[in-house]
């Protein structure tokens, strides 16, 4: 039965664009730069394939009773290690023919742990750590699979299970920012410039720390396309090693706006607030600004929060009009040059 709000075919067509443009970026982290133009087509069409198979399959599965939101995480996993193991299957120097199989293994061990975690509603913590987990020992598995069988020797077979293109993109994040290297602008595909990388990694370090409620309703309150990244960082547990301590604390400054500053929100003074904003701001400029959220979303866009009390908690009302108001904050910089 179809999910409702769910078009697994347009997300994975979504992702698998993601992928691309990441991989099209001359001074991406997310990605090395010694792969080759077949080697970007494998991986885009690779993700595309993976999350299509896997929205498919949540799509038409009777037993399940996911909403769009739990679909779209259990896609959006197979998506981003898909991303990441196919650079780390290529970096570790292992044949052509046996990357898809080994990719088709984790993502179908990805899945069955993401849904049946899900099903048994456990916490987004635990739901972390499983898929961490499951992915390092499904990896290794095939990897020594390729040992027995000739095709690795074991020193190969240690730098192939060692390499983690998303450990090397967090560390690259943390050595530009600490030599003051240029920031280019930001954007919103898979895996985005250094600023914003801290940005995530600093709100997975607070996450963290807070219980499973909290943690739901702020990645509510996130972009969809960088919820996953959060939710990578959030499963390295040495991810407080990786970064200074100072560039922590400087990133987390850069998104207090979006965390709750009070349990007592007046919110009925910020909608009002909210809508006047809302309705002096030009239809096109919100029109692209819900671009690509969520159904209920780009109503509380398009729709002056027409609602929201009824669709959002409100610490993720409240969230969102941080957001939406940064990101026209930021339209009117660039026409008028503040």
């Amino acid at each position: 039965m179809p999910i409702e709000g769910f078009d697994y075919k347009a997300f994975a067509v979504d992702l698998a664009k993601q992928a691309l443009e990441v991989l099209q970026q001359p001074d991406s982290n997310a990605a090395p730069s010694n792969l080759s133009p077949q080697d970007k087509k494998n991986i885009i069409e690779t993700v595309r394939k993976f999350c299509l198979m896997s929205g498919e399959a949540l799509s038409n599965d009777p037993q399940i009773k996911f909403n769009a939101e739990q679909a779209s995480l259990v896609t959006q996993f197979i998506g981003e290690w898909t991303f990441h193991k196919s650079i780390d299957l290529i970096n570790g120097k292992i044949p052509p023919q046996n990357r898809e199989p080994i990719l088709q293994v984790l993502a179908a061990n990805i899945f069955q742990t993401a849904k049946l975690a899900l099903i048994k509603k456990m916490p987004q913590d635990t739901l972390i750590t499983l898929i961490e987990n499951k992915v390092k020992q499904v990896y290794a598995e095939e990897l020594q699979k390729l040992v027995k069988k000739g095709v690795l020797n074991q020193q190969q077979f240690q730098v192939a299970v060692n390499t983690s293109n998303l450990n090397q993109m967090v560390q690259k994040a943390e050595e530009a920012n600490n030599s003051n290297a240029p920031q280019p602008q930001e954007n919103t595909g898979i895996l985005s410039n250094e600023k914003k990388v801290l940005k995530l990694a600093a709100l997975a370090i607070v996450l963290k720390k807070l219980p499973s409620d909290k943690i739901d309703d702020i990645l509510k309150s996130l972009d969809s396309k960088d919820v996953q990244h959060v939710i990578n960082y959030m499963k390295m547990p040495d991810i407080e090693d990786k970064i200074d301590r100072q560039v922590i604390l400087k990133s987390i400054e850069e998104i207090k706006q979006v965390l709750p500053k009070s349990d007592r929100i007046d919110i009925p003074k910020l909608l009002k607030k909210y809508s006047k904003l809302i309705q002096s701001t030009p239809i096109d400029v919100l029109s692209e600004i819900a671009l690509n959220e969520r159904e209920n979303v780009k109503d509380f866009i398009l729709k002056s929060g027409t609602n929201a009390q009824e669709n959002f908690s409100p610490f993720v009302i409240q969230s969102l009009v941080n957001i939406v108001e940064e990101k026209i904050n930021d339209y009117k910089k660039e026409i008028y040059k503040i």
